[in-house]
């Protein structure tokens, strides 16, 4: 029952973790390569509802640079019709307007 209860909360741990952002790395980058910045038509993964990250790719897809927040999403998302990704697509788009409308504002 141990193991069992072991195996439950390191699978939750792994399920939760699993889309989080890696920490940048500290000290010297002069040989690492430069960065670009990809925009993407979207802002949140269409498969799980996080923030697009650059750790989760792009796809292209009807003409759009669609983003994902980690790493397995895109392949998630390239075994979805073109009406089912269009549908992920509306919904990701309209929970990011629904943040944006539930951000507080400040009205003094």
């Amino acid at each position: 029952m141990r193991a069992l209860n072991l195996f439950f909360c390191l699978s939750i741990g792994t399920l939760v973790a699993g889309c989080d952002s890696a920490t940048p790395p500290t000290g010297d980058t002069s040989e690492s390569p430069a960065l670009t910045t990809v925009s993407t038509a979207n802002t949140n993964c269409p498969i799980m509802g996080g923030k697009v990250s650059t750790d989760g790719g792009t796809v292209q897809w009807n003409g759009k640079t669609i983003g994902f927040c980690c790493d397995g999403c895109d392949e998630k998302w390239e075994v979805l019709t073109d009406q089912e990704k269009q549908q992920k697509l509306d919904e990701a788009e309209t929970e990011s307007a629904g943040e944006s409308e539930n951000t507080p504002t400040d009205s003094h």
